[in-house]
């Protein structure tokens, strides 16, 4: 659990809650909430953020010529 100030407003606060389990040598995510208190004492859930997708190295190319044939590149 986490308790951050609000953005906006400093008096008010957002809640986050993870539940995690392990699997091996990792942890995943299996459920969150996040709550906003306003600094009247109201509450609110927040929408569901979704984590960002994991990129692989075979996804991401340092060199743009790598993913053209060979018949392709022009020499520098």
């Amino acid at each position: 659990m986490a308790v951050w100030p609000g953005k906006k407003d400093p008096n008010a606060e957002v809640l986050t809650v993870q539940i995690r389990h392990s699997t091996g040598s990792s942890w995943e995510t299996v459920g969150r909430l996040a709550v906003y208190r306003t600094s009247e004492g109201g509450y609110s859930q927040l929408p569901e953020r979704q984590p960002p997708s994991r990129i692989t190295e075979t996804q991401v190319s340092s060199d743009p010529s790598e993913d053209r044939e060979d018949s392709d590149k022009i020499p520098i």
